[in-house]
């Protein structure tokens, strides 16, 4: 794990421990787990899975969560272990994310044993998929002539949509690439689908000054559709 990464965890890590003991489980995952992280542009993405987090455990654990805040990153995802042993079929597109790429920093290992239903990892990729193409459109809309606006919606957004390729290549069940560029290369060929726009744009994201040519989001917008539309005919266990 990178040093910038271990020390925005490790301080959680030890409240958590001082607070709660053994009685938890820490998961890294995102770029965290697959060495991508980037200072100032990526979000440090942890699970906490406790065996309970009533309102006094969470004032319990606020003080120690609250660096997270100064350092401008989320908290982390909070879940109770019960809720977490049902959570694989509203939650796949997540479950799948992290057993691709996670560390076991704290307790057992609560993201290997779970099962993803084909059929819920589907239905919840359209879904988000359908969601973030409208989202896009009505941005393009609003903005088509500002290419540093196009240029913010698209740092916004793109690493989610890269999430969602790599997840769409598992559902394929195909072998997923540790490094997003590899991993949006290999889900163009698998689904069809032009994703050198999503790169582009995904490596762009790091540059301070950088804009979007309204062709280049265009191309953006045709990525995401036309994986809508894959997504959306995919049977291989799917409904």
């Amino acid at each position: 794990m990178q040093h910038a990464v271990r020390q925005i965890i490790d301080p959680v890590l030890e409240g958590m421990d001082q607070e709660f003991g053994s009685a938890y489980s820490a998961v890294a995952y995102g770029s965290a787990a697959r060495d991508e992280f980037t200072e100032g542009v990526s979000d440090v993405n942890l699970l906490l899975v406790c065996e309970t987090l009533r309102p006094e455990t969470l004032r319990r654990m606020s003080p120690v969560l609250l660096g997270l805040r100064h350092l401008k990153q989320a908290p982390p995802l909070l879940i109770e272990r019960h809720e977490w042993d049902r959570a694989a079929d509203v939650f796949p597109i997540e479950v799948t994310d992290m057993q691709l790429a996670h560390e076991t920093l704290r307790g057992e290992d609560p993201v290997a044993p779970m099962k993803v239903d084909p059929a819920d990892l589907r239905r919840s990729l359209e879904q988000e998929l359908r969601g973030k193409l409208l989202r896009l459109r009505q941005a393009y809309v609003v903005h088509q002539n500002e290419p540093r606006a196009l240029e913010d919606v698209a740092a916004r957004t793109v690493t989610s949509i890269a999430t969602l390729f790599r997840v769409a290549l598992a559902l394929y069940g195909r072998e997923v690439p540790g490094r997003t560029p590899a991993c949006l290369a290999a889900a163009g060929t698998a689904l069809g689908v032009n994703t050198g726009p999503v790169l582009t744009l995904w490596e762009q994201r790091r540059r301070k000054e950088s804009s979007c040519p309204p062709e280049l989001f265009e191309g953006y917008l045709a990525a995401v559709g036309t994986a809508v539309r894959v997504i959306d005919q995919f049977t291989r266990g799917g409904n």
